[in-house]
């Protein structure tokens, strides 16, 4: 069997590029980006939350959220406060205007979810959910979207 060039890595790109830039439009007038909106309704679910489940959530440095971090704090959107089972770090929290925004946002993904979900049958989210196994597998990368797990001891990428 001849394998034909990326039938698996190039679909997945393309799919989350637009997805990434449809979000973008449908939270555009909320004023924020897809992933403001998705750090927004994870931070307002919950009562306060380190940077480093932040990180992990958007898959980003900790530098590239500090920035969107203090954009979040300067519109008013997100605000810091003590850690207290860490001294050395901040939680997140999101103030009434962020937690709107963020409840809207996640709306708003979940609804593109269900009309995303219309087109598709029980067997193609099954073949998505073997596709997704066989990223894990072959990456050693398990990444549930609050806390990744490392599949190889080293626990690298």
């Amino acid at each position: 069997m001849v394998i034909s060039s990326f039938r698996v890595l190039s679909p997945l790109h393309q799919v989350n590029r637009q997805a990434s830039l449809h979000i973008d439009g449908l939270l555009a007038d909320l004023s924020v980006t897809a992933q403001e909106g998705q750090l927004l309704a994870f931070v307002s679910a919950r009562n306060g939350v380190p940077v480093t489940a932040i990180c992990r959530l958007l898959g980003m440095p900790k530098s590239t959220v500090t920035s969107l971090l203090k954009r979040l704090e300067r519109a008013g959107l997100t605000r810091r406060g003590s850690n207290p089972d860490d001294a050395r770090s901040w939680l997140v929290f999101t103030t009434p205007k962020g937690r709107r925004k963020g409840a809207a946002a996640r709306e708003r993904v979940l609804d593109l979810e269900r009309r995303i979900q219309a087109h598709l049958a029980q067997d193609d989210l099954d073949a998505l959910a073997r596709i997704v196994n066989a990223v894990s597998v072959e990456t050693g990368i398990d990444l549930p979207a609050e806390s990744p797990r490392w599949r190889n001891s080293e626990g690298g990428r």
